[in-house]
């Protein structure tokens, strides 16, 4: 089952709302999708590099994640969280001076 790139940027952005690694049952009940369209779009992303699977049936988003080819709402979502993480990573190498 082939799946159109609207469809592969909803499930990217479900994930970076949930913010942590989802089930694909997970994912199903938060988009208009049906479990084997958003299974066969995981499969398609991971193939992309953009989301890794962190078990059986788990995923999340990678950082690796060709911004240029995903739609600009879904960039500047990866980029706040990534800015977020390094705000987090520099607040805790300046606690420890």
């Amino acid at each position: 089952m082939r799946v159109s790139a609207p469809y592969q940027d909803e499930i990217l952005k479900i994930l970076l709302r949930y913010g942590r690694p989802m089930s694909l049952r997970q994912i199903t009940h938060s988009c208009a999708l049906t479990y084997h369209q958003v299974a066969s779009c995981l499969l398609a992303l991971k193939a992309k590099g953009y989301v890794r699977k962190v078990k059986v049936g788990v995923y999340e988003v990678t950082e690796n994640a060709k911004l240029e080819e995903l739609s600009p709402e879904t960039q500047i979502k990866i980029l706040k969280k990534k800015i977020s993480e390094l705000e987090n990573l520099i607040n805790t190498l300046l606690m420890r001076k």
